[in-house]
């Protein structure tokens, strides 16, 4: 059972690749990466657990509200945002994992999905021109350092963990919507 969801995937990034490779006029395909994505994430820990209900409120730091930031920019500055908080987001789940009770193999599921959207934003945004400065979005920046000193500062406990990826499902919820207000412009 597990080769062939694992052959399903690799289909699935197989396929998308090959159209995404078409250009940023097909970011629709995108969403599906995204789709890829949460599900990957859901997988990895299931529901958040119980015993980490009390410790969500030690996390002081504002949600971010990629939607609402991104409101009125063009098709262009909203897949460098996606793009920069894939990049972000990849970059926290590099960092230790040792204590999270996820099976590995689903955790290089999900990092291997994030590696193929960035890979993907990247080709986009370079045939668009953009490649050589991409904006730095300074609240995104600071809400994913904020996350990661959570991180350090809780010795990257299993709850800790868990907080982080309730935070990530909300950021890939709320790009998956970007990504449908994009392809409806386009």
């Amino acid at each position: 059972m597990c080769l062939a969801t694992v052959w399903r995937f690799w289909m699935v990034l197989g396929l998308v690749s090959g159209s995404l490779s078409l250009g940023c006029e097909r970011l629709q395909l995108q969403q599906v990466l995204d789709t890829v994505t949460l599900s990957k994430l859901h997988k990895m820990g299931g529901h958040f657990p119980r015993h980490c209900i009390r410790q969500r409120l030690s996390l002081k730091t504002k949600p971010l509200d990629l939607v609402k930031l991104s409101d009125g920019f063009e098709t262009q500055e909203r897949t460098a945002i996606i793009h920069q908080t894939l990049h972000h987001i990849n970059k926290i789940y590099s960092m230790n994992l040792g204590s999270v009770t996820w099976a590995w193999d689903k955790v290089e599921n999900f990092r291997l999905i994030l590696d193929q959207q960035l890979r993907e934003l990247q080709d986009c945004l370079r045939k668009s021109g953009s490649d050589h400065k991409l904006k730095r979005n300074a609240a995104i920046q600071h809400y994913f350092r904020n996350l990661e000193k959570f991180l350090k500062h809780k010795k990257f406990s299993e709850c800790s963990w868990e907080i982080i990826r309730d935070e990530t499902r909300a950021r890939l919820q709320q790009l998956h919507f970007i990504m449908a207000q994009v392809n409806r412009r386009n």
